[in-house]
């Protein structure tokens, strides 16, 4: 009787060249496979990213919106040809007072400054604040928009419809509030950001907690 003969194929399994291109074609799929993966961590990175940015500037925006909304028009001065509200408004910076950040606690007033720092080839939106009464007190520095092109306010007298006011932009020594206020960020050429212009209106027209002493020509207690 006679065995059946099994051919040398059969008993060798793979060649060696059949091996090189089975990992060669796996490497090519985990290659394929690797970059599908890090182009989807780099999208979903940069979509968080553009989310965060624009989530932080709608809440620098809301805050810019109470802060000015709600400045304090104190009056200064001693006599009647010198009294001013303290108020200092300048083409790239606002300087005034309003209500305590809610962080704060919500209690004084504190003094905040609005303005465009400029550090080597990059312009910043700051917001600078300190408590009213620490005069010694360093302010507190907040970056509001980064790297920007410029800052533009504007000022317009009370009675005005912000949508026919004829801006200056300068506000200083003067006896009231302005009655509208603008706010422009200008990003650079060919930034994707964008950032609406602000018009906002004080609601406090008056320092509502002077009691003027003709005797001394100033606020009480002042």
């Amino acid at each position: 009787m006679t065995l059946p003969q099994t051919s040398e194929r059969d008993e060798a399994g793979f060649t060696l060249v059949e091996v090189l291109v089975a990992l060669a074609l796996f490497s090519l799929l985990a290659v394929v496979l690797f970059d599908g993966v890090k182009f989807g961590l780099q999208a979903w990175r940069g979509g968080s990213a553009r989310t965060e940015a624009f989530q932080r500037e709608l809440a620098a925006r809301d805050v810019l919106r109470r802060l000015i909304g709600n400045l304090y028009p104190m009056m200064l001065g001693e006599g009647a040809a010198q009294r001013r509200i303290d108020l200092d408004g300048q083409a790239e910076s606002l300087e005034f007072l309003s209500d305590a950040p809610a962080v704060s606690g919500g209690a004084g007033r504190f003094r905040f400054k609005l303005l465009a720092e400029r550090q080597r080839d990059r312009v910043d939106l700051v917001l600078q604040s300190r408590a009213e009464l620490a005069v010694d007190q360093a302010p507190e520095r907040t970056l509001l928009v980064s790297n920007i092109d410029r800052v533009e306010f504007g000022y317009a007298p009370r009675g005005t419809a912000s949508g026919e006011a004829e801006f200056s932009t300068s506000w200083q020594q003067q006896i009231e509030p302005p009655g509208v206020i603008r706010l422009r960020v200008v990003m650079r050429p060919g930034d994707g950001r964008s950032w609406p212009e602000l018009v906002i209106a004080p609601r406090l027209q008056a320092d509502v907690a002077c009691v003027y002493d003709a005797l001394t020509m100033r606020c009480r207690g002042r």
